[in-house]
């Protein structure tokens, strides 16, 4: 018998206005510290954050400036600040970025034992040392619609120019605050780049090998919001912001349960080339075209296809195409010498091929079809 699992562990609060909830969260805590990117401040985010939590008469500090692309390396600088405030309560205001690093210094700072290396998933054919209890409860309050890190159990961290996942439900955020007014800030670009990992998650999380039908409900909801409202969110429409960062969450939610495949594999060991939405806009069709050897894949795209009133798998792999020209994605070889990439191909599809996240895809590739997929997306 085959046994399949569907868990959420965080409690969602959505809404106009529902940052507000984080006082009623840090009315049961003395001791708050608030991780932020630099737009969350300039925009006045932070500052009504900290005013919610003094309102509960809790003690506030702030970490602000967290790097778009994070790195272990970043998390091991701020430690002994987070250690000497002593929170008991991180909150996380801002981007993936900003979630996936206070994920990280919750593992650090309640297991202060443990080393990167020991914990995070460096290999497919390695198991790591799981991460043990954790006390220090986290908010997660997303201002991009991309990452899904405010409902998920991965943090991911670049450990030199390589992104690693730690991966444990005991770093799942407790609450997810989702308020629609914080989206509205996005720059067009990030606005673009976010949305695109969401439909990258939403086909992913619908075709990986551990997709179950909860899972596959929040995945289409989730892929058909973005289908929908992307192009309109990008343009910066209040109500088309406000649904795809809904479908941000919702595709968190599935990829949560189902993992991720080869097309995040690809984007996480070429992260020092471009943003991480705008790479997995690039290799999803050559990925989904590869996966078409795969019986399951194609019924499943051929599902997903239908779900967007298009006919086949292959006409779904040609409109994702037409709709990365729309949001003028531009080609993989417009972003990186062909001399630098050649330079890194060898490195770049050896690493890839020891991504976990394979374990989950449709079809297992080689090194060598690694290699190609990476030379037809630069070439093509």
């Amino acid at each position: 018998m085959l046994m399949q699992f569907f868990s959420l562990k965080t409690r969602i609060v959505l809404g106009e206005g529902s940052l507000s909830y984080i006082k009623s969260v840090a009315k049961k805590h003395s001791r708050v510290l608030i991780f932020s990117s630099k737009s969350m401040r300039v925009h006045g985010f932070l500052n009504e954050a900290m005013n919610y939590v003094e309102d509960a008469n809790a003690e506030v500090e702030a970490i602000t400036g967290v790097p778009a692309e994070p790195s272990y390396e970043y998390v091991e600088s701020i430690m002994p600040k987070v250690r000497e405030f002593q929170p008991d309560l991180i909150v996380a205001l801002g981007g993936g970025s900003v979630i996936d690093v206070a994920k990280a210094v919750k593992v650090f700072y309640d297991a202060p034992e443990l080393k990167f290396e020991e914990v995070a998933f460096i290999s497919r054919f390695e198991k790591p040392k799981p991460i043990p209890k954790l006390k220090t409860p986290l908010i997660a309050i997303p201002s991009t619609s991309g990452a899904g890190s405010e409902v998920s159990a991965a943090s991911v961290l670049k450990k030199g120019g390589i992104k690693y996942n730690l991966v444990s439900f005991e770093i799942a955020p407790e609450f997810a605050i989702l308020d629609p007014r914080l989206p509205r800030t996005m720059p067009k670009e990030v606005a673009r780049n976010s949305g695109l990992d969401v439909l990258v998650h939403g086909i992913e999380a619908y075709t990986t090998t551990a997709a179950t039908p909860f899972s596959d409900a929040v995945a289409i909801k989730a892929i058909k919001l973005v289908y929908k409202w992307l192009p309109l969110s990008v343009q910066g429409d209040e109500k088309a912001r406000e649904n795809v960062h809904y479908a941000a969450t919702m595709a968190g939610i599935a990829f949560l349960n189902t993992r991720l495949g080869l097309c995040h594999s690809l984007s996480h060991k070429a992260a020092w080339i471009a943003p991480h939405g705008l790479l997995n806009a690039i290799f999803l069709p050559y990925v989904m075209e590869f996966n078409m050897r795969s019986e399951y894949a194609r019924k499943r795209y051929a599902e997903i296809a239908r779900e967007l009133n298009l006919r086949t798998a292959q006409e779904l792999i040609e409109v994702i195409k037409e709709f990365n020209e729309m949001l003028e994605v531009p080609k993989l070889s417009e972003l990186v010498s062909e001399d630098e990439f050649l330079s890194k191909l060898d490195e770049m599809s050896e690493k890839t091929y020891h991504d976990p996240l394979i374990n989950f895809n449709p079809v297992e590739p080689s090194a060598e079809e690694i290699k190609e997929l990476y030379k037809r997306a630069f070439y093509d």
